[in-house]
Formats: C-alpha cells, sequence, structure tokens
C-alpha cells in the first residue's frame, strides 16, 4: 500500500492493501475500509474475506463494494454513498485507487458538487480519471 491519499476529510484513498496494513491503518485513525476491487481481479490480491476479518479483528467496519468500470452502475454508486453516510475516518482501495476515486467524485456530485471541480481535485491529487469518463459519464449529475 502506498500512502493513502485523501480527497477530503474523512475518505481517503490507496492502492491494493495488503493484510500487514490494517493494523497502520488501525494505528493512523481509520474507522472503516472500502474494498473496491473485485474478488480474483489478480493472482496476487489478498481474499476479501482475509482483509475483513483482519479489519473486524481491530473493531474496523469493512464493507465489499466491488466495482468493474465496463459495468459501473448507480448500485455501486448508491452502496458507496450509503456507507459514508456515517460519518468514519475511511479508506477506499483498489488495485490504483483510481475506482475508490472514481466513486468518490459520484457520490460528492450526487450531493450537487460540481464534476469538474471534483474531477479537478482527484486530477490534482494525482488520480487521471480520463480513461474513467466513459462508465462515469450516465451518473453525472447536473
Amino acid at each position: 500500500m502506498n500512502n493513502p491519499i485523501e480527497l477530503d476529510q474523512q475518505y481517503f484513498v490507496t492502492d491494493q492493501l495488503a493484510v500487514s496494513d490494517i493494523t497502520v491503518l488501525k494505528e493512523h485513525g481509520f474507522e472503516r475500509i472500502i474494498n473496491n476491487r473485485p474478488e480474483l481481479e489478480a493472482d496476487d490480491q489478498p481474499k476479501g474475506d482475509t482483509l475483513r476479518i483482519a479489519a473486524e479483528a481491530l473493531g474496523m467496519e469493512y464493507v465489499a463494494n466491488p466495482v468493474d468500470l465496463s459495468k459501473l452502475s448507480k448500485v455501486e454508486v448508491d452502496l458507496q454513498a450509503s456507507v459514508l453516510k456515517s460519518d468514519k475516518k475511511t479508506l477506499a482501495f483498489c488495485r490504483t485507487g483510481t475506482r475508490s476515486s472514481v466513486l468518490w467524485v459520484l457520490t460528492e456530485n450526487a450531493k450537487g458538487k460540481s464534476y469538474d471541480e471534483l474531477v479537478a481535485q482527484v486530477n490534482k491529487a494525482g488520480f487521471d480519471l480520463t480513461r474513467c469518463v466513459p462508465a462515469m459519464t450516465p451518473l453525472i449529475q447536473n
């Protein structure tokens, strides 16, 4: 795991987690982990249940919300938004952090924030969402 990147005070994104990362996250005050990576996407990724068990053993909330950008729908966005209604320091992860950033943009946009400003903020944080625009476009709220 690289250093988590803050998108807002309660929402951070990073790349793939290892079980050993979870203790470090807990020590840094994270209360929730959202896994936006589909199971078995790569041979070297830990199983979601392994991560869930490690997180829950430390008293952390663990949510699986796998995202395949080719099939991104309101279902994944709504689940992410529902989880984020409770105010907890959250780390969302996927292979690179991009899908977790996409979900943040779409959940914040659904609250009435400017899509363009949100994308600019995520780009400034180091995530290029250009390849994600076709998946995001049907879900953008104006």
